[in-house]
């Protein structure tokens, strides 16, 4: 009897059921792609580390160390190391592809011999890399990003006016590699060219000979140690390196987040299903209590149907999921080797999750069947009660229209389930306000002062320009700030120029020793560093500091700190705590005249033009500047920052499809309310018709109803967006680096007018749509409680 009733309801409902099958499907989808995409990101880099032979502790080295390197292979725990020396080209326009000089990435590349090969590399297909033919190589996905370069085209390498042709095997995986755009690449390239490549240009390299070490020893903090006391050397543990792959964690947390949102989104029309389909069937459910049957064999019933529509929604939405995996693991897998042996099985089981917990809410949604008796089948569900109003507006005293009182009086005398929809619907709009607010924030002029940069509208990178500063010589950068600011003046462009530096150095306070980035600005500046608490240095023997180097130090404002500026010992009084991307936030910061040579950070020139030009003055000043430079690398202030964040890209993409997934959803809870709304108040409609109430005004006033709602959850989203984002931002950006205070950037068009009016024309029009079907209902339905 029960499958009987089953299969006549799943046939009698066929929108609603089909709808909450979609949102199942979506649900299921997602969170299967996303669960797979999270495992296969964080649990695959264990597996890839492992794979590619990546040791506990890495050290990087970017001078002739030998002292390091004697006192390395003494420590007792160390059993053994293993050293890649790289040659570094310190200008993309050093190599030509097609008679065009590269100009894709602003750090220099590095050249890897293919018999210095430390760890296992492997090329697109996850086969390990063992020789590389004679005259070809292979590169990370940096070096052809941007670029028309294909597997088998031959690329020139041109150094000190002598050149050599190599021919681009394709991309290859390196563990340790980053792939963003603002890392420098690496090509592996045979013993052989790699000898006389350098030969060619022994002066490219801006560090000397940089080199890494994979150490195999049972005590990682002893090397740690070790390292901390020498300059230009950097240890590293494995779970350091796994830092390299946090944008696509990140990517993966989000489409994570989005899934939850659905699931929120399908337990809302679930218990409006559920709602309506008991408040429906009064009757049968009293008919049946009547001849015995109990409240738990009823729930069952209702159990089993949601069941099976859950399943059937799952299944369907994990074989889509599969198609989904690959895309949002297709740039995971051209940066990593995965293991796939879990990722079905955890998408099933992501799956299976959600059916499951579509049950327990179809459990407690169904504890109202228990308050029914056989009496309300004759009382038509209604006990005659009521305790309060039914509405806080009457028609009587209202000005309004008799549609739109009806469609206001509708929301008011219905909060609990117009509310619902509103939070729906403004968590849908929140999504994609959030995404627009990040990928505009991450190239937002305004979070200059994250990167520890003044004021300043062109940026010159072009490490060819600037790499005399990494070669010891300390008037370097005073050199290249009197040349462009010599060539401004040639060029008949007014403006301060600066450059900012950084410098690893020993720092110690009490008991603690720590390696932090000590940051100066020279030149001109027209802005002062945004300090969080006290003040700026403001004298040679102040310093600030960021939270994250208060803790390594354990120091706080009004300490004195030591610090060992090329073997000479430094102290300073902190002043002021500040926030900064630079250094991964273990930062200090210095007062403008402390002077130190041999830099190993810098964020290249910086250009503040004087009269504070438009938009179109300063791309015109660059362009300028980058023919008097003959460099492709002056950038302004946005594109600048887009290419030091590299996902502002990614969270468009992701913003666009929510914006697709928002219109879909919206149009099915649409549709979905109004034919459950339509179905609840099929006798109210047959009295209106009955009175003489036209179709137009009923369908009006069905519309209006979602309009109302559309516009509230417009209003409450935009309410929550900028203390929701800036939550958010600042617990992204503190994954990055030590970050307070970041306020996200807007796009009042898009924010303000793009949004809002998407949703609120979705929802009207399939309002509007799925209300003509109030016309199949006439005034002789009065009486019908079918």
């Amino acid at each position: 009897m029960f499958f009987r009733i089953l299969k006549k309801d799943l046939k009698r409902k066929k929108t609603m059921n089909v709808i909450l099958l979609l949102f199942i499907i979506l649900c299921s989808m997602f969170a299967a792609a996303s669960v797979n995409n999270i495992i296969a990101v964080t649990g695959g880099i264990e597996h890839y580390f492992d794979m590619a032979g990546v040791p506990d502790i890495s050290v990087a080295v970017e001078n002739n160390n030998d002292e390091f390197e004697k006192e390395l292979k003494a420590l007792p725990s160390v059993s053994g190391i293993k050293t890649e020396k790289y040659f570094e080209v310190s200008s993309s326009r050093s190599f030509i592809h097609n008679g065009s000089k590269l100009n894709n990435f602003i750090n220099p590349a590095r050249l890897l011999a293919d018999t210095d090969m430390a760890l296992n590399y492997f090329d697109k297909d996850n086969n390990i890399i063992k020789s590389v033919e004679k005259g070809t190589f292979y590169a990370t996905t940096s070096f052809t990003a941007d670029t028309d370069i294909k597997e088998g085209d031959d690329v020139i390498v041109r150094l000190e006016g002598k050149e050599f042709t190599l021919t681009y095997k394709g991309y290859f995986k390196g563990a340790l590699f980053s792939t963003e755009t603002s890392s420098g690449p690496v090509l592996l390239v045979n013993s052989e060219d790699h000898s006389t490549l350098k030969s060619y240009g022994a002066s490219q390299s801006l560090f000397g000979d940089p080199r890494r070490l994979y150490i195999t020893s049972t005590d990682t903090a002893a090397v740690k140690e070790l390292a901390e006391q020498y300059d230009h050397v950097y240890a590293s543990t494995r779970e350091d390196h796994k830092s390299i792959y946090l944008y696509d964690m990140l990517t993966a947390y989000i489409m994570m987040a989005i899934s939850i949102v659905l699931m929120l989104t399908a337990f809302v029309v679930l218990r409006f299903t559920i709602g309506f389909t008991i408040t429906e069937e009064f009757r049968e459910i009293g008919v049946m209590k009547a001849v015995g049957i109990q409240s738990v064999s009823i729930r069952g019933l209702y159990i089993i149907k949601y069941l099976a529509i859950s399943v059937v929604g799952a299944l369907i939405g994990f074989f889509c999921s599969l198609p989904l995996q690959d895309m949002m693991m297709k740039t995971v897998s051209k940066n990593m080797v995965l293991g796939s042996e879990n990722g079905s099985v955890m998408g099933a089981v992501s799956c299976i999750g959600v059916v499951a917990v579509i049950l327990i809410f179809c459990y407690m949604c169904t504890r109202r069947v228990k308050k029914l008796s056989p009496i309300d089948a004759v009382r038509n569900g209604q006990t005659g009660e009521r305790f309060g109003k039914k509405s806080v507006i009457h028609l009587g005293s209202s000005k309004m229209p008799s549609t739109g009182f009806l469609a206001v009086n509708d929301v008011l005398s219905a909060p609990r389930r117009f509310s619902m929809i509103t939070l729906i619907f403004a968590l849908c709009l929140l999504i994609v306000t959030l995404m627009s607010n990040f990928a505009l924030t991450l190239k937002s002029e305004k979070i200059l002062w994250a990167f520890s940069i003044p004021e300043s509208d062109a940026h010159i990178l072009d490490a060819e320009l600037i790499g005399d500063m990494f070669r010891g010589d300390k008037n370097a950068y005073k050199r290249l700030m009197a040349d462009v600011s010599e060539t401004l003046e040639k060029e008949g462009i007014p403006g301060q120029v600066s450059i900012s530096l950084g410098k690893n150095c020993k720092s110690y306070h009490k008991d603690n020793t720590a390696d932090i980035m000590y940051w100066v600005t020279k030149g001109e500046t027209v802005s002062e560093p945004k300090i969080d608490e006290g003040s700026a240095p403001r004298k040679s023997d102040e310093i600030a500091l960021t939270g994250y180097a208060m803790k390594d130090l354990g120091a706080g404002i009004g300490d004195r700190i030591k610090a060992d500026f090329d073997g000479e010992e430094h102290e300073f009084l902190v002043t002021g705590k500040f926030s900064t991307f630079m250094g991964e936030g273990h930062t200090a910061l210095l007062y403008k005249d402390i002077e130190f040579s041999s830099p190993n950070s810098s964020s290249g020139v910086q250009i503040h033009f004087d009269g504070s030009p438009d938009k179109a003055t300063i791309d015109k000043n660059i362009a300028r500047l980058k023919k008097a430079f003959d460099t492709d690398k002056i950038y302004n202030t946005s594109d600048m920052i887009k290419s030091m964040t590299g996902i502002s890209d990614t969270l468009n993409t992701i913003k666009k499809m929510m914006m697709i997934l928002t219109a879909i959803v919206t149009a099915m809870i649409v549709v979905l309310m109004e034919r459950s709304f339509i179905s609840k108040e099929k006798s109210e409609i047959a009295l209106m018709k009955a009175v003489g109430v036209s179709d137009r005004s009923i369908i009006a006033q069905h519309t209006l109803r979602f309009v109302i709602v559309s516009v509230l959850a417009c209003a409450v989203s935009l309410l929550a967006l900028m203390p929701v984002s800036n939550v958010i931002m600042n617990f992204i950006c503190s994954m990055i680096g030590d970050i307070s205070g970041m306020k996200c950037d807007i796009d009042p068009i898009e924010i303000f007018v793009i949004c809002p009016i998407m949703l609120i024309l979705v929802t009207t029009i399939g309002a509007m749509l799925t209300a003509l079907y109030t016309r199949t209902i006439r005034a002789s339905d009065t009486a019908s409680i079918e």
